[in-house]
């Protein structure tokens, strides 16, 4: 039986190189992403440089939470499976946005879309077990401020996109208790310095160093390619991997149940305001 993926962040450059490997190992491919012409045309090139003809997309703001929810039912009207959901998207912002429920952008779309999509499909995954979540984030130590999580009193783009980041690593330390024993699993990568959409709006100077230790996107994309479909992986459960496979410790704050569910009652209590 072909295995089901969905992924987000599909037209972004670690995205697409994961798309195209996982295509390539006769499974039935679902590109999440916002922009439906980019998908399409992605749809396309796949299908061109695989063969595989199973690649389908399915449009949605992952910065709506109401649009994520759509989504989500969507994907389980039309599919009885889910054997791997990958989250990969994610957003730097200079400056502060706000999302249409009100919550910082890159919060919004780094955390809750992940956090939304997940939880929205976990009933899925485990109907589907074994089953697996992907996710992608980066060794950050910066600490959640809870009292100021949306950068209201003060906004710094670089200390938010790097709380965003623990708070997938918490989300995923969260979710591997909260789904041990159920046949799905949860990892998480570090994908290392990579060519990507992601530092356009960055600063100059920060984006020209970023730039220059930069690496194509196809060594994250192979190890995401493992993390999903590897046997060696299969058992994997609230490990944070680096794109050359090693293991990565997690730190201790990361690693505090407290903050853990704190983080996860606050995202659940956000995601439950909004009706679809």
């Amino acid at each position: 039986m072909k295995k089901t993926i969905l992924i987000t962040g599909a037209t972004g450059s670690v995205g697409k190189a994961t798309a195209i490997k996982l295509a390539k190992e006769n499974t039935q491919i679902v590109l999440l992403g916002r922009n439906a012409a980019k998908l399409s045309a992605l749809r396309s090139e796949i299908n061109r440089e695989t063969g595989n003809n199973d690649i389908d997309i399915l449009v949605a703001d992952l910065a709506d939470i109401a649009s994520v929810k759509r989504a989500a039912q969507e994907f389980k009207q039309k599919y009885k499976r889910l054997d791997v959901l990958l989250n990969i998207a994610a957003t730097y912002k200079n400056k502060r946005e706000v999302s249409k429920d009100g919550l910082e952008m890159m919060f919004a779309t780094n955390h809750m879309a992940s956090f939304v999509l997940t939880t929205e499909l976990l009933d899925l995954l485990k109907a589907s077990a074994p089953s697996r979540v992907v996710a992608v984030a980066a060794p950050s130590f910066n600490k959640l401020n809870f009292d100021d999580l949306q950068g209201e009193k003060k906004f710094s783009a670089l200390t938010l996109f790097g709380a965003s980041k623990m708070a997938n690593l918490l989300f995923t330390y969260a979710l591997a208790r909260k789904v041990q024993g159920t046949g799905v699993t949860t990892t998480v990568l570090h994908p290392g310095a990579v060519k990507s959409e992601l530092t356009n709006d960055m600063p100059a100077f920060i984006k020209f160093i970023f730039w220059l230790l930069s690496s194509s996107a196809d060594k994250p994309a192979k190890m995401l390619q493992q993390l999903s479909l590897a046997p060696e992986f299969a058992s994997a459960n609230g490990k944070f991997y680096k794109f050359d496979g090693k293991e990565l410790k997690p730190s201790e704050y990361s690693s505090d149940k407290t903050v853990q569910d704190k983080l996860w009652q606050v995202s659940e209590e956000l995601s439950n305001r909004v009706n679809v």
